[in-house]
């Protein structure tokens, strides 16, 4: 049942009143109180419905943008095997995931609200380790279990774009009304825009960390958890003016690196080890350069 006004000024200023009576030391970590009082905000203006909505709605339009789906089967149905442990690791159960192979030579990978997600095909060349295509899954996953796409909608530098009629069009949604034709018309180009080059520093952050989180449960070492984001760091050495979703001038890659790794260290290695399917049939397909 939605919110009703009391309700979400009573939750904000709990969360406000909560962290005032926390200690200096706890009260830093402002990204934790954001992440609260979004929580209260979402569950007011929108539900998980319409973030399904969303990803139905742009997901083939955005494969289109990107570079059309790989237009190949066999490819298509490696990724999804390869993928299918890890979005059944997801949190958000009720979300209908999906992956699709993407025809790009840039290195790169997205997701839409809902669940919908997108690998480029130089990624997968790049991956020299199963690790490292599980983390990148893994961090898109954690962007659609968080519900970062609507915290960023309701981010007014996304909405900066959006043309007046849009901007009450999304207005209105968000206060309340329903997800229609006008509003998924205003928030196409930015939200495509936005998946492109990344979300927030906090968002990212809570990406990467999901990472672990569904590496626990799926057997991929937590050690390689960082891999890829190696990988990146030399293919865009600092000097590079490239950003994508993945290695975006918020956070730096060296920061994440090392954020990821102080928290595998602190989570031991897995039970199991985890499978791959689809693995071996995607790198026939893309070999990966030699080193």
């Amino acid at each position: 049942m939605p919110l009703s006004r009391r309700h979400l000024i009573a939750g904000l200023a709990a969360t406000t009143a909560s962290a005032a009576a926390l200690p200096a030391r706890a009260q830093f970590n402002l990204g934790s109180l954001i992440n609260s009082a979004t929580q209260v905000i979402g569950a007011y203006t929108a539900g998980e419905g319409d973030e399904i909505k969303m990803g139905e709605s742009f997901y083939a339009e955005s494969l289109s943008k990107s570079g059309g789906a790989y237009a190949d089967r066999n490819a298509q149905e490696a990724l999804k095997k390869f993928a299918q442990p890890l979005m059944a690791a997801a949190e958000r159960k009720s979300l209908p995931w999906d992956v699709t192979l993407v025809n790009n030579k840039q290195v790169n990978a997205w997701a839409l609200p809902g669940g919908k997600m997108a690998i480029n095909s130089e990624l997968v060349r790049q991956c020299q380790h199963p690790d490292e295509l599980a983390s990148v899954i893994a961090h898109e996953i954690g962007h659609a279990d968080s519900g970062h796409g609507l915290s960023q909608i309701r981010n007014q530098a996304l909405l900066s774009s959006v043309g007046g009629l849009g901007k009450e069009a999304i207005s209105g949604w968000l206060g309340g009304g329903v997800l229609g034709g006008d509003v998924l018309s205003a928030l196409e180009g930015p939200l495509y825009g936005m998946i492109l080059t990344g979300y927030s520093r906090a968002h990212e952050f809570e990406a990467d960390a999901h990472i672990l989180k569904i590496f626990q449960q799926t057997g991929n070492d937590p050690a390689h958890a960082d891999d890829f984001f190696r990988t990146l760091t030399r293919l865009y050495p600092d000097s590079a003016s490239e950003t994508t979703s993945l290695f975006s001038t918020h956070p730096g890659t060296q920061e994440r690196i090392a954020r990821i790794e102080d928290a595998a260290s602190r989570q031991g290695k897995p039970a199991r080890t985890a499978s791959v399917p689809g693995w071996a049939e995607l790198k026939q397909i893309f070999p990966s350069p030699k080193a």
